[in-house]
């Protein structure tokens, strides 16, 4: 059956509307970390991670682009390390500054190829975009990545079957800075620090590039205080594959 969505493309779903119902379900369910559904997905999916360990990670999606190197240069200045969730797309046109991530001591992920919402794609359009992605990092020279976020938080039934073939944990986010739509880096500072806690994933931003121009000078910004909100709660800013880590 075809369905056409709002952004005017069209997907293969499936041929009745449970299957369109089995893509689209997971969605209503994970659309924030407050669903009591949440503990069904496991590892598969996550929000946040330990109470007890006195760490947050510290997210940043869309890049890499040229803005993303103040970012990096702001976070050394601070002494915090993060994770990237990198489109395969920039990789593949900013390889260096990919590196450049990693290199300074932080994690490179995968936000897939193409900032485009799953819902408005067919299962094989989930796959196939999310192998580019990972081919475009390794092909970078970097490790392949260890956690996938798709675009705008969109999870898909075929978001969760592609991720767990490709052995990559869904990572989503507890506290967000909602750059794009704050007027300062202080308010943005403010709306982080306001949900922080032990094993709180954070989403920032280290681009323009699916944002209005001078969201990452935002972020900049904001950062000295987001680093004081940390400190104030005595917590850690490390690399999300270090807060799930095994103890």
């Amino acid at each position: 059956m075809l369905v056409r969505h709002p952004g005017g493309r069209d997907a293969i779903m499936g041929a009745s509307g449970a299957a369109i119902l089995a893509h689209l379900l997971p969605s209503v369910l994970v659309l924030g970390q407050w669903s009591r559904l949440r503990s069904a997905f496991g590892r598969t999916c996550v929000w946040r991670g330990s109470a007890t360990r006195q760490q947050a990670a510290l997210t940043f999606d869309d890049g890499p682009a040229p803005e993303t190197e103040a970012v990096l240069d702001a976070l050394d200045e601070l002494g915090l390390r993060a994770t990237f969730f990198c489109l395969g797309s920039q990789v593949a046109r900013f390889p260096s500054l990919a590196r450049e991530i990693g290199r300074r001591g932080h994690e490179v992920a995968t936000h897939g190829h193409v900032h485009q919402s799953h819902l408005r794609h067919s299962p094989g359009w989930v796959g196939a975009d999310l192998q580019r992605s990972i081919t475009a990092i390794v092909d970078a020279g970097l490790p392949g990545p260890r956690w996938f976020r798709p675009p705008y938080g969109h999870v898909s039934s075929a978001t969760v079957v592609h991720a767990r073939r490709a052995g990559l944990p869904v990572a989503l986010w507890s506290s967000m800075g909602r750059e794009w739509a704050e007027p300062s880096g202080s308010a943005v500072a403010a709306r982080v620090g306001r949900s922080l806690a032990s094993g709180s994933i954070v989403l920032l931003h280290d681009t323009d590039v699916s944002n209005p121009p001078g969201t990452h000078a935002l972020v900049i910004t904001a950062l000295p205080q987001i680093a004081a909100e940390l400190a104030g709660h005595q917590l850690a800013a490390v690399p999300i594959s270090e807060l799930f880590a095994p103890r």
